[in-house]
Parts: C-alpha cells; sequence; structure tokens
C-alpha cells in the first residue's frame, strides 16, 4: 500500500528566506523545490506584500511544471489565535452555537472581522462535569486575503489555509502518544509548539532565527552580513562565535517552557514536566550548538524531522520542507 495517494495536495510554505513548496507522491518521497523570497514581501515569517510574492511563485510554478495543481498555503503560527475552550456534552447544531459564542467572548477581535474554525479534541472531566475540549483558531480577514491574493493567477488551484503548526502535527506526530515539542526555526522567527498525543495545545512565536546567527558572526568577525551568511551556510564558523545568540535564544525559550507549563499543565499528565520528545525543524535548527542547547534547557535529547530523499543534500535542506509536506497531506477538517 503506497504511502502518499494522489488526494494529498500541494503544500506550500511562504518563509522570510524561501517559498517552499512540496508534492508528496505514491513512492514515499516527496517532491520538494524552492525559490527565494523577494526582498520585502515576508517580515518575521508573515506575508506584506501579496502582488511581490505573486511574481515569485508564479514564475515557480512554471518552472516546476506545477500549473493546476490543487494547493493548500500555511498561515504561521504569529499570524493566529488559539484558545481552548471547554463546553458541554451538546448536539452538533448546539456545538456549533455553543462554540461561536465562547469565541465572541475570548476572541481579541470582533467575530465579524476574522476567519474562524475549531478541532474537537477530546474530553476533559471538570467541575461541571465531562466537557468537550475545543481548540479554537482565528485569524483577521486582513491576513487571509493577502495569503490568498498571493495564490491567486499564479497557475495553482488554491482549495485550504492550513495552520503550520497542526500541519507540522500531522506529518511528525501521527499516532504519538505523550507530549511533544516541535520547534521550527526559520531565518527571521523561531516557533515553538506544544502537543499532547498528537493535539495541539499551544504555540509561541519568538523574533530570533537564522538570521540574527549571521549577525552573531558578522558583529565576531567584523565582516559584512552577506559573507556572515555565506560562511553559516558553508558551516565555516566556530560555536564561540555564536555564544550571544545562543543565549538570546535559550533565554527566550525557557521562558516559553515556564509559560507553557504553568497554564497548561492541565493537559498533561507527566508529572515531571518532562516532554517525551523534541523535534528539530526548520533550516536554521541545524546551526551548530542547537542540539546541545535544546538538550541542555528540556532535558530531552532532541531529533531531526528529515524527510527521506534520494538527493545527497545538507541536513538544512532536509529539515526545511516539513511545514509544506504537512500542509500536503492534509484531507480537510
Amino acid at each position: 500500500m503506497p504511502l502518499f495517494s494522489e488526494k494529498h495536495k500541494l503544500g506550500l510554505d511562504i518563509g522570510s528566506a524561501f517559498i517552499k513548496v512540496c508534492l508528496p507522491n505514491r513512492s514515499g518521497k516527496p517532491v520538494v523545490a524552492r525559490v527565494a523570497t523577494p526582498e520585502g514581501s515576508v517580515s518575521k515569517g508573515v506575508l506584506q506584500n501579496a502582488e511581490l510574492l505573486r511574481d515569485a511563485l508564479r514564475q515557480m510554478v512554471r518552472q516546476q511544471n506545477l500549473t493546476n495543481n490543487q494547493v493548500v498555503a500555511t498561515l504561521p503560527a504569529s499570524t493566529l489565535v488559539l484558545r481552548h475552550i471547554q463546553i458541554p456534552m451538546l448536539k452538533p447544531r448546539e456545538t456549533a452555537e455553543a462554540v461561536e459564542w465562547e469565541a465572541r467572548r475570548v476572541l481579541p477581535f470582533a467575530l465579524e472581522e476574522a476567519q474562524m474554525d475549531w478541532l474537537r479534541q477530546g474530553t476533559v472531566v471538570s467541575e461541571e462535569g465531562e466537557m468537550q475540549d475545543i481548540l479554537l483558531v482565528a485569524v483577521r480577514d486582513a491576513v487571509v486575503e493577502r495569503y490568498i491574493s498571493a495564490v491567486q493567477e499564479t497557475g495553482l488551484k488554491l482549495v485550504a489555509l492550513d495552520v503550520a503548526p497542526l500541519a507540522l502535527g500531522r506529518w511528525l506526530l501521527k499516532g504519538s502518544e505523550g507530549s511533544s515539542l516541535i520547534m521550527d526555526m526559520g531565518s527571521e522567527t523561531t516557533q515553538l509548539h506544544f502537543f499532547v498525543n498528537s493535539k495541539l495545545i499551544f504555540s509561541r512565536s519568538l523574533s530570533i532565527g537564522g538570521v540574527q546567527a549571521s549577525r552573531a558572526i558578522q558583529n565576531y568577525l567584523g565582516n559584512n552580513f552577506a559573507e556572515s551568511e555565506t560562511l553559516k551556510l558553508r558551516g565555516e564558523y566556530q560555536e564561540e562565535w555564536l555564544e550571544a545568540w545562543h543565549s538570546e535564544l535559550g533565554r527566550e525559550i525557557q521562558r516559553s517552557l515556564e509559560y507553557y507549563h504553568s497554564n497548561f499543565n492541565n493537559f498533561d499528565n507527566n508529572e515531571e514536566s518532562q516532554f517525551d520528545r523534541v523535534i528539530l525543524s526548520g533550516g536554521a535548527s541545524s546551526t551548530r550548538g542547537i542540539e546541545e542547547l535544546i538538550k541542555d534547557i528540556t532535558s530531552v535529547e532532541p531529533g531531526y524531522a528529515e524527510f527521506s530523499s534520494r538527493l545527497r543534500t545538507p541536513r538544512h535542506d532536509r529539515i526545511m520542507y516539513n511545514v509544506a509536506l504537512g500542509a500536503g497531506l492534509w484531507e480537510g477538517k
């Protein structure tokens, strides 16, 4: 039985450094491609200029012969509002009404200004009895419109906007039990996604990524940024050059872990507050010293989310497509 089937889509991940696409196929080895993100079109991982990006995506579609593919594009976690709510065990129609009422109460903006969806993630027992655990996902209309506009008239057929952390969980955690931390490190941001039994509990976006590592090299050597970036990508640098970057990243991760353990312990039965697994994703996560840093903070040996490929490519190339791959496995709600 093939690992992937024809029902899977072309996954699209729009990042600060690269636009990445992934097409799962029957052999189990996905087809991937990327193109540099146009300068000024994406900031901190969030699309800002749809027209600039559309031109680059249109060219990529033509070069890779991707015309007419159904595509699922991902929204970064930093554009989303995630909220957990508990409502009584109700009939489907009553559940939908209760979810909308709670959404109006907990979201930081009017529901009329946003797109909202929700997932039932099981049940919890509270003082009121057995309750449905619902994950709300909301994003402002203006953000959605930019992403839709970027894909229009490129030759692709947009069928859905997916949520980046859910895409990662779909690909990396199917059937997993226990608590998981996925750390997705990009060019300008680092996303921390916390899961219990493959269900998304919490996400946090940090404004630190691979660009800041290159700047740390630049500050150490006194050269220009382009030279430092080249040295980093080639691996021609010493770990101690990144000491300031490691310290800043470590502080932000530690704060995020403390917040998670303080606010979401009711979702996790692990009394030691230790993750069963920590998974590294995104091109910047292969930067020297990251494994040791994460192990020191979490007391868990992290692993890399590398997809199988016949190509002899460096690790940072094999771990940058995970969001796009997860989006390609989308099968609807």
